[in-house]
């Protein structure tokens, strides 16, 4: 069943009724037939994740490179976290609810709430405090270790002018 799932993947038919899969009926054959392929599916994710690792950590190194008409380049993501939501809760309400009040907000909102950014500027700028400064006081950037692959298709209108003008396998710092 492996070797019928991968020539079938290796042929790319986009009408599956033309393959050997068409003449699987019987529902144990379907139930190991879709084992394989969801084995192949996860196999085939982690190999990408592995792939685009080492590339942006390459690139990351190295600079970015261009390969036919893509770009490669990195960037380092980050998630967003609240330091103290029930400080937050205070600061925001001006210290107007009970601390069963705060709890109860905190159960609906989840410990790991993050404000929208906006909401919490314009939370600041009504109270006469400076945006970047409710910022720093209440979230805080927590930045992925690894680095993430971004691929820029230089045929894009949109593709920035110094990828467009990379030559091929030119990188740029």
């Amino acid at each position: 069943m492996k070797e019928l799932i991968w020539e079938i993947a290796k042929s790319n038919e986009e009408n599956l009724e033309n393959t050997d899969l068409n003449y699987l009926i019987e529902p144990k054959e379907l139930f190991v037939a879709r084992g394989v392929s969801i084995n192949a599916k996860d196999s085939t994710t982690r190999i990408n994740k592995f792939v685009d690792n080492k590339f942006a950590t390459d690139i990351e190194e190295n600079g970015s490179i261009k390969i036919s008409s893509s770009v490669f380049t990195y960037s380092k993501a980050y998630k967003s976290k609240t330091i103290d939501i029930k400080k937050l809760i205070d600061w925001a309400t001006n210290k107007k609810l009970s601390e069963d009040e705060i709890e109860n907000l905190i159960a609906i909102c989840g410990e790991t709430f993050v404000p929208k950014l906006r909401g919490l500027d314009a939370v600041a700028k009504k109270k006469g405090m400076d945006h970047q400064l409710a910022r720093d006081t209440f979230i805080e950037k927590v930045w992925d270790e690894k680095p993430k692959l971004q691929v820029i298709d230089t045929n894009n209108s949109t593709a920035p002018k110094w990828a467009i003008e990379l030559g091929e396998m030119e990188r740029r710092k």
